[in-house]
């Protein structure tokens, strides 16, 4: 049973909608809880804002955390963006200027309510947090503070869309999902006669967002448009950043907190891409309580000695062998005062022939060309407590990789930071990438992954302005891993593994490629912890109430890799009967008495030596059925490449009632640029 808050400081009352009025007319609609004496005492006013339909999609999500909030005195809000769900407009990409511009609406028609104080703040996971940043670098005074989870400062090197400047597979679902998302209608019951209209709208307008994301291949003005990282001097709202080691875009908070200027705190867990309350891998942790008094400090200025809560507390994993079923990951919370941190000194190793050593030996040419299919251990790139999606045994990948181990531990040794390479290399082509892996591996010889990252070479100077790498010339490059925090124990080994590929991750270079590693003057350097660290305390992850939700078909997830010995073709596929969106196949919403459904397929398949036939499908049907109204998507998507263009083929079927109302195919053949 999940730990359900009952009872609250404040009576609240739910509004189910109202609409709120853009400068052009438009409204946003949006879902309110409210303390009921709010008309008699002002209260300030949070909102989350994001484009998952606040009527049925995120409904169960929403009512455990907005009443929360508002049981404490707030008026909590969930406002659906332009062209989502209920709301008027159309969604055409990822944080507009237009989106933007609505958000800084909503915080001006908040503090103009009769109920408002005149203070706002925001709280949002992924899109919302993202959006929460973007907002928060426009400086709008109402906005006193926000909290962040799951999200990144930098859209192109921080969001799901290219990592280290490769191409990342995990924007062909996003892709896929948000042309099914977008052509889901508004609810009837809400907008009224003129929900037929709103939704050929939608449909007409709605096309993969894909063919706009390949023609920014670089870290060109698209992709810093929105991105915090461009004006962090503008924030002046109060931050708390939370995240977790097992989702990739919590990576971003270590770099925020070393260059917000305005009240900054962290947290970061074992967890996915979760909120806290609900934390996958465990433990979870109370994390509604910390919410309600940052913003008790920095919104209704309490004096609630919130301030002396550390700045950066986090969580240092340990190792645990590899398994499909989420559950606690062993490990130990501290929290240190401020961040980057004094008690982390940098320790500089050098990388001989297979080793980690603290001495520099003769200069060796190491040769590699991993397998285009190495990277299958790793399975999924965002953690979303899916059945089957965490990292397996890394024996495989490594086998498949330049390994370099340390001599066995003689004590525990815990890193926090980011882990530095500088490595000598030269390769075969002018378009490389190499995958870099640190594991954990213990005694009997598992091997499990701390923390990951690749580059495209091109990038090795810059994402705005890549460079063709010169065949054969000598090269170096210094880099940084995502920051993690870890302990290694006593008799383990640390492993530094490096691959030219890493499937299905991200999208392999044109050509095979063959990589010179030069030892000598390549090197490995690990943040190493010491010192004393206090360990900061938790109340248990309680929530608010939870609406009544019914199973009506049980979810089932399947994943499959297999090695067809005839073709060489090998096969990384997931079929979803529900899993990857909601609690089952289908589920009802039992206040609004609606049933929703999904189902998705995607495949992964490639031919080792032949990196053009790579191929990517995914298959995703959703379903909305009321009393007198059935409505299905279906969305198929098929994404191949050449050595010089990507290729898509995408098709959106809508169903009424079980009528096709609307059908589109779209073909595309863009060209790659530098990847």
């Amino acid at each position: 049973m999940r730990p359900v808050k009952a009872k609250f400081p404040y009576q609240v009352k739910s509004i189910e909608n109202i609409f709120i009025p853009m400068l052009d007319g438009r409204k946003l609609a949006c879902r309110m809880w409210i303390p009921e004496n709010a008309d008699l005492k002002k209260v300030p006013a949070v909102f989350e804002y994001m484009p998952y339909r606040k009527r049925d999609y995120s409904r169960a999500r929403d009512e455990a955390i907005h009443h929360y909030i508002a049981g404490h005195g707030y008026a909590s809000i969930r406002v659906d963006t332009k062209g989502s769900g209920d709301s008027d407009g159309l969604l055409r990409g990822e944080w507009e200027q237009e989106e933007l511009d609505d958000g800084i609406n909503i915080i001006e028609w908040l503090t103009k309510q009769d109920w408002c104080s005149g203070s706002v703040g925001m709280i949002g996971k992924s899109w919302s947090g993202f959006s929460a940043l973007a907002l928060a670098g426009l400086a709008p005074q109402a906005l006193k503070a926000i909290v962040v989870v799951c999200a990144g400062d930098d859209r192109y090197n921080q969001s799901l869309h290219w990592t280290g400047g490769c191409f990342l597979n995990e924007q062909l679902w996003w892709n896929d999902s948000m042309l099914m998302f977008n052509a889901r209608p508004p609810d009837p019951k809400i907008v009224g006669k003129r929900w037929r209209k709103m939704w050929k709208d939608r449909l007409k307008d709605n096309k993969p967002w894909l063919i706009e994301w390949l023609s920014h291949q670089t870290r060109d003005s698209y992709w810093k448009h929105a991105s915090l990282c461009e004006r962090y001097d503008k924030v002046r709202a109060s931050v708390f950043l939370v995240g977790g080691w097992s989702d990739y875009l919590s990576r971003a908070i270590p770099s925020m907190m070393q260059e917000l200027k305005s009240p900054s705190y962290a947290l970061i867990g074992p967890w996915g891409h979760h909120y806290p309350h609900d934390g996958f891998p465990g433990p979870a942790v109370g994390f509604l309580q910390d919410c309600i008094r940052f913003f008790d400090r920095h919104i209704k200025n309490k004096d609630n000695k919130w301030e002396k809560t550390p700045k950066y507390r986090v969580y240092l994993q340990s190792f645990s062998k590899p398994s499909t079923i989420n559950k606690d990951h062993p490990g130990s919370w501290i929290s240190l005062e401020k961040w980057p941190s004094k008690n982390v000194n940098n320790k500089c190793y050098h990388l001989n022939p297979g080793k980690i050593e603290n001495t520099k030996k003769p200069k060796k040419t190491l040769l590699h060309s991993s397998p285009l299919s190495t990277g299958l251990a790793s399975t999924e790139w965002l953690s979303m407590n899916i059945v089957g999606e965490q990292p397996r045994d890394q024996r495989e990948d490594d086998g498949r990789s330049l390994t370099f181990d340390s001599d066995p531990l003689l004590k525990n040794v815990d890193i926090l930071g980011s882990i530095n390479l500088d490595l000598e290399f030269s390769v075969n082509r002018p378009v490389a990438q190499i995958a870099v892996r640190i594991c954990d591996v213990s005694p009997e010889g598992t091997s499990v992954r701390v923390t990951y990252q690749v580059f495209n070479l091109t990038h090795r100077k810059s994402s705005e302005n890549p460079e063709i790498i010169i065949p054969n010339k000598r090269e170096r490059i210094c880099f940084n891993l995502p920051d993690v925090g870890w302990t290694f124990s006593k008799g383990h080994i640390i492993r530094l593994a490096l691959s030219t590929s890493f499937w299905p991750i991200v999208w392999p270079a044109p050509e095979p490629v063959i990589i010179k590693f030069f030892t000598g003057k390549s090197t490995i350097t690990l943040p190493i912890l010491k010192g004393i660290r206090n360990v900061p305390k938790f109340g248990i992850n309680e929530r608010g109430p939870e609406i009544d939700i019914e199973i009506v078909e049980p979810q089932k997830v399947e994943r499959i890799i297999s090695n067809d010995t005839v073709t060489g073709e090998i096969i990384c596929e997931t079929v979803a009967n529900g899993g990857f969106i909601g609690p089952g196949r289908k589920w009802k919403i039992v206040p609004i008495d609606t049933v929703l459904g999904h189902q998705l397929i995607k495949r992964f398949s490639i031919i080792e030596g032949d990196p053009e036939s790579a191929k990517v499908e995914f298959h995703q049907i959703y379903e909305i059925e009321k009393k007198d109204l059935n409505i299905c998507i279906k969305t198929n998507s098929y994404f191949r490449c050449t050595k010089s263009r990507w290729i898509l083929k995408q098709d959106l079927i809508a169903y009424e009632n079980k009528k096709i109302v609307y059908s589109k195919t779209w073909s595309k053949k863009i060209l790659r640029i530098f990847m």
